[in-house]
């Protein structure tokens, strides 16, 4: 069984790395061909081809919590743990392969907007519910939230410069495009199912570790790693051919839709469990959300400094919740 999740993950390794390479050829060619921006490409369509890892775990997390009359605690785990890879990362790797610029609509609308939905979730969890769950009304002021979002993303002014995207026949990037989402979508749940499994029977078995701590030590690690991967790979890949844009607006973008529409989708099934460590990992992404946003600010980019900063907290982070998990905190 072991050697089978392996393979899981290896073969999940190469969808997330096609995936991702088909879906920067033809978001980019779309961009150009219908002259729209690339970050907002990035922040909408690239972005949620990349959440479609989070969505369907936390999504099948739900059905199945509902189905055991349970709260769904792995989906706000998965979600939280996949928002600070995203910032430290994925953006302090993309950062190391090419500075990202940040253009002024990031500072002015998403960084303000991404901050905000942050500190909104942690407000609905910590103060509208004395027992710590998100139910169904806080999960639709999270959808609405969504839709607003959706809305200033499609009202946003084009970009009618021209650029050296290459441009490629519609039929070839609509092609292109539908396998990169399955790609990415597949190669995120190989990853994870493997990942998941061979990490708690290691946990459970090695460390004398309860499944509860294992699972929540996995879905913070393990899953988000796994579901952020096409975000990883897709960020890296847009950095290195210069595509700073969507690298940058793939991460925020991929934030916000986890936040407001994953979570949003899960509460409507069924309350979202939040338990003691996701409670201070919560206040922990807000601190690094800000401190991302500081940086970016500081010199209108992030540079290879800010990178290994931002990869440093990463590790520094996983630190942390393993020694937790083994009851060293």
């Amino acid at each position: 069984m072991i050697f089978l999740n392996i393979i899981y993950l290896v073969v999940g390794f190469v969808f997330l790395i096609k995936g991702a390479d088909f879906f920067i050829v033809s978001s980019s060619s779309i961009a150009r061909k219908f002259r729209i921006s690339p970050l907002i490409i990035g922040l909408t369509l690239v972005a949620f081809g990349t959440s479609l890892p989070e969505l369907a775990v936390s999504f099948t997390s739900s059905l199945s919590a509902r189905s055991q009359g349970l709260t769904a605690d792995i989906a706000m785990g998965n979600i939280i743990g996949s928002n600070m890879a995203n910032l430290t990362l994925i953006l302090g790797t993309s950062a190391l392969i090419m500075p990202v610029v940040v253009k002024k609509s990031i500072r002015r609308r998403e960084f303000p907007f991404l901050i905000g939905v942050t500190v909104l979730l942690t407000l609905l969890a910590y103060f509208f519910q004395a027992d710590s769950v998100i139910v169904w009304w806080e999960a639709l002021i999270l959808l609405l939230a969504f839709g607003y979002y959706m809305y200033l993303m499609i009202t946003s002014e084009k970009d009618m410069s021209e650029s050296d995207i290459p441009l490629i026949d519609n039929k070839k990037a609509t092609i292109l495009l539908v396998v990169g989402i399955i790609g990415v979508a597949l190669g995120g749940f190989l990853v994870t199912e493997g990942a998941e499994y061979i990490a708690i029977e290691a946990l459970t078995k090695s460390f004398n570790m309860t499944v509860t701590k294992a699972t929540t030590l996995v879905g913070l690690s393990i899953v988000a790693l796994g579901t952020s991967l096409p975000e990883l790979v897709t960020s890296a890949i847009a950095a290195k051919k210069g595509e700073a844009d969507i690298a940058l607006g793939n991460v925020i973008g991929s934030n916000i839709f986890n936040i407001l529409l994953i979570v949003g989708l899960s509460g409507v099934i069924v309350p979202l469990g939040i338990n003691q460590d996701v409670l201070v990992d919560m206040i922990i992404l807000i601190g690094v959300t800000s401190l991302t946003v500081a940086l970016a600010l500081l010199k209108d980019k992030l540079s290879k400094i800010d990178g290994i900063i931002l990869l440093v907290l990463y590790v520094l982070y996983i630190t942390f919740i393993i020694l937790r998990a083994l009851g060293l905190f």
